[in-house]
């Protein structure tokens, strides 16, 4: 075959090609058809998504309402206004922040932040005085608080120890915030120290005392300001049943209208 004829031969292959892949005035119209029954499809079904979208708008614009209305009467319900509500609510958000921080410490670190703890239990049991905690966000709040405040409170005995420094004694540690709080508590260091110290009243530089804190389950630590009824309306919630704990503690304690801060009592069970 010559190179002419060759050339024709391709060229002729090339159109029949080319005339194949062209698509036919029928097919043309039937896809067209096709495209506009599914663009009519496409119109339709988003027309009824704008109905929907539109009714959804309105009825959120109903709720939003409801909301409002609800809000407002929670606010005449309290006696407070928004911006009370919403300073109520950030005061809690802080105490929780400031607990939360807590719960990773060891106990013998715990212990030195009690009185923080307590702090926070004195703030919380006046901010349930208010009207506001009542708002079930504000009582879940409140919730969440009294349960970190009981999990953070020492349970048990824990005992840290203290490097005695120059000018120290026994009232002054016991007062610190960082140990009791409460110079009065010094006797419960006496106590658990007794094999190293003689005299309460001279201890020395570098001398290491055990401080414990907490008391074991069944037993009750006495602070400035107990009795023992006081005591039994804690524990049992009866300020009758006093005599029973002066019954299990006669040894230590010798009238039942006296009793000191630092005293470990047993507390038998109700």
């Amino acid at each position: 075959m010559t190179k002419r004829m060759l050339a024709v031969v391709l060229i002729l292959s090339a159109g029949t090609a080319f005339a194949q892949e062209k698509m036919t005035r029928e097919e043309y119209e039937a896809r067209l058809v096709d495209y506009q029954q599914r663009q009519e499809a496409a119109n339709s079904q988003i027309a009824r998504l704008d109905a929907e979208i539109a009714a959804l708008t309105q009825e959120i614009s109903a709720l939003d309402a409801e909301i409002a209305g609800i809000t407002d009467e929670i606010h005449n319900l309290v006696g407070a206004t928004a911006a009370e509500i919403s300073d109520f609510g950030k005061t809690l958000d802080l105490l929780l922040r400031q607990l939360e921080g807590l719960t990773a410490l060891a106990p013998e670190e715990l212990v030195r932040h009690q009185g923080e703890i307590k702090d926070v239990l004195a703030q919380v049991e006046e901010l349930k005085t208010s009207k506001i905690s009542a708002i079930p966000e504000m009582a879940e709040m409140i919730r969440r608080l009294e349960t970190l405040i009981s999990d953070l409170q020492i349970r048990d005995v824990v005992t840290i120890l203290y490097q005695v420094e120059k000018g120290d004694h026994l009232w002054a540690i016991a007062g610190d915030e960082t140990i009791y709080g409460d110079p009065y508590m010094w006797p419960r260091i006496y106590r658990a120290n007794t094999e190293q110290i003689t005299d309460p009243d001279l201890i020395f530089p570098k001398q290491k005392l055990s401080v414990p804190f907490g008391v074991s389950e069944g037993q009750y630590l006495v602070t400035r300001g107990d009795f023992l009824t006081k005591i039994a309306a804690a524990v049992y919630n009866d300020a009758t049943k006093w005599h029973k704990i002066y019954k299990a503690n006669m040894e230590q304690i010798v009238e039942p209208n006296i009793i000191f801060p630092a005293q470990v009592l047993e507390v038998p069970a109700n």
